[in-house]
């Protein structure tokens, strides 16, 4: 054996340097046991959300309050027998799926990580951490600021076309409360996902401020399919999303320039 191969040792390969390698099947099984632990940990919060289903509903109805009803629960009506077995069921599964969103990040988070190099990891580890606290600052955004003015400005505008809007269903009020809710909460994530591909070298500052019309676009689209028909809720979804992607544009910028400068 020559001296050269002697002093070269053992080659680092992708499964010596990040594990072993699974077969399409080990994934698949994976895949399949992620999907178990996730539904039978949703079906468990959501069995133990059903007794707080009267406090979730009056959480629900304080921006109602805020936006001039005095009495909430007069004007949330049910009109039938099985509406309010219905409404119990939607409320517990939202509040399960809060409830489980810590573990459900960890099973995620077991399931993917294996597939990434060290370097992604410890990227990827930070920004998981950190959305739980954007999601919930996108959600509280919405039920202190945004849900007042919309109640009450859907209420003026259904009296400006002389529809009597002396009540509103529970089902429907829930349904556009949490969807709304829950889809500024998502929204908010988008900040870390633009930056962890910066982070990664997928997306530049460059490309970034190309694709701000199309994205200022997306934002209406998204702001149209998650809320009311109303420009004004649209207008409260969509202006927030535009300024947090200018702020990763300047931040993508910055990246880059320390980037250079270090480098």
């Amino acid at each position: 054996m020559s001296e050269s191969s002697q002093n070269e040792g053992p080659r680092m390969t992708v499964e010596t340097a990040e594990g072993p390698v699974k077969t399409l099947l080990g994934h698949l099984e994976d895949l399949r046991w992620l999907l178990v632990k996730v539904a039978g940990t949703v079906f468990v919060a959501w069995t133990a959300s059903f007794y707080f289903g009267p406090y979730i509903l009056w959480f629900l109805q304080q921006p109602l309050k805020w936006s001039g009803i005095e009495d909430p629960q007069k004007f949330l009506k049910v009109f039938g027998p099985a509406d309010a077995f219905a409404i119990s069921v939607q409320l517990a599964l939202y509040a399960g799926v809060v409830l489980a969103s810590p573990l459900l990040i960890y099973f995620l988070a077991a399931y993917i990580f294996p597939a990434l190099t060290r370097t992604e990891r410890r990227h990827v580890t930070p920004a998981l951490w950190i959305g739980i606290p954007f999601f919930l600052g996108g959600v509280f955004f919405c039920y202190f600021l945004v849900l007042p003015p919309c109640l009450r400005i859907a209420r003026e505008f259904a009296n400006w076309l002389r529809v009597d809007a002396d009540f509103w269903t529970v089902e429907s009020y829930v349904s556009f409360t949490t969807k709304f809710m829950l889809g500024m909460g998502v929204a908010f994530e988008m900040p870390l996902v633009l930056l962890a591909l910066v982070r990664f070298g997928v997306l530049d500052h460059a490309k970034l401020r190309k694709a701000r019309p199309y994205v200022i676009v997306l934002n209406f689209i998204l702001g149209a399919v998650l809320t009311t028909p109303e420009v004004f809720t649209q207008l409260v979804m969509a202006i927030p999303l535009t300024l947090m992607y200018e702020g990763v544009i300047w931040i993508a910028w910055f990246m880059e320039w320390r980037r250079t400068r270090q480098g």
